[in-house]
């Protein structure tokens, strides 16, 4: 049973937001794209994760993808979280290509790919650790701790393992052998520590402390708002600078008119600076906004608030995604 499912990772979106925004010919342009495409290659890893695990029976299986829970001061994620009445499993899933080998020793992994090597931190100590966190949010909120087993699957097909000792085989996976792996576990743990009641509760409690994570995308590339194009693009010719006139937004390039081309800049400032905005943060990004249009605009844009008159603060809906696209939820 999927009890919390996978949405398009927030962090993809703010890719993609500042990838559009960049200034032409950004010398930061590459790395960037390169990051998001490392990042788009494990969300796609993560989905071959789901449908493989999907064919699990949908009674005895509670099903959490996605979950970021707080232990203390530290945030700990987990990939995939399956609940059963005799114990919990957590799957970090790769998407590395080529031959890995990993090495017991120097606690790392090897990748090998087009006659070039490259290291990487070891996800078995990721998954570890996110298991010795899970354990210590269990018994803060006074719960049982079963058994709590952790493996990393290689969702890649073609992706070659090497191991420096055949203890990590029991850590590892290729990810058409996990349905596998799951019936194994389930044959060595045969005790239950929850009852049907208390296995629904304890999965509840974890959506509910499921707390998203709205990372900064701008610092790590050390850029500003100054690197980026101000104004609203037009959805035609793409070009910036589009001017308001009454209710229409006119693009002076190819005359291309629009009610909401307003929509995509205000979702690209909740993504690529924070999740809020005032009236006066939207004039400058308009850059040709009266105060008058601009509260008119974001008014009728029904977004959550706070505040009232010139205090009014309009923050990023709770699924961006839904709000702004409607027709893809």
């Amino acid at each position: 049973m999927i009890e919390k499912e996978r949405s398009y990772p927030i962090r993809l979106l703010m890719y993609e937001a500042l990838m559009e925004n960049l200034t032409e010919n950004h010398p930061k342009f590459p790395i960037i794209e390169q990051d998001y495409r490392a990042w788009r290659a494990g969300y796609k890893g993560e989905l071959q994760t789901d449908y493989r695990l999907s064919f699990l029976p949908e009674k005895g299986y509670h099903i959490l993808r996605d979950l970021r829970l707080a232990d203390e001061e530290w945030y700990f994620q987990i990939d995939t979280l399956i609940l059963t009445l005799r114990y919990i499993l957590l799957i970090e899933t790769k998407n590395y290509s080529g031959i890995l080998f990993f090495d017991k020793d120097s606690q790392q992994i090897i990748q090998t790919k087009d006659g070039q090597e490259k290291s990487y931190d070891n996800p078995i100590n990721q998954v570890r650790m996110q298991a010795w966190h899970l354990k210590r949010w269990l018994k803060s909120h006074k719960l049982n701790v079963p058994p709590i087993y952790h493996l990393v699957t290689i969702s890649n097909s073609s992706t070659i393992i090497k191991v420096s000792d055949r203890s990590l085989n029991n850590l590892i996976v290729k990810g058409d052998a996990i349905l596998n792996r799951v019936i194994q576990i389930d044959e060595i743990t045969s005790n239950p520590t929850y009852n049907d009641k208390e296995l629904k509760k304890l999965s509840k409690l974890l959506i509910k402390k499921h707390t998203p994570h709205h990372p900064d995308i701008l610092k790590p590339y050390s850029l500003t708002q100054a690197d980026l194009q101000k104004g609203i693009q037009c959805p035609s010719c793409l070009t910036y600078g589009m001017q308001r006139d009454k209710w229409t937004w006119s693009c002076p390039v190819c005359n291309h008119k629009s009610k909401s081309a307003h929509h995509k800049k205000i979702k690209d400032s909740f993504l690529l600076f924070k999740p809020s905005i005032t009236n006066q943060e939207f004039r400058e990004l308009s850059n040709c906004l009266s105060i008058r249009a601009a509260t008119n605009i974001l008014l009728s844009m029904n977004l959550p608030h706070t505040g009232t008159k010139k205090g009014r603060i309009y923050h990023m809906p709770p699924d961006i995604e839904a709000f702004f696209n409607p027709a893809k939820k």
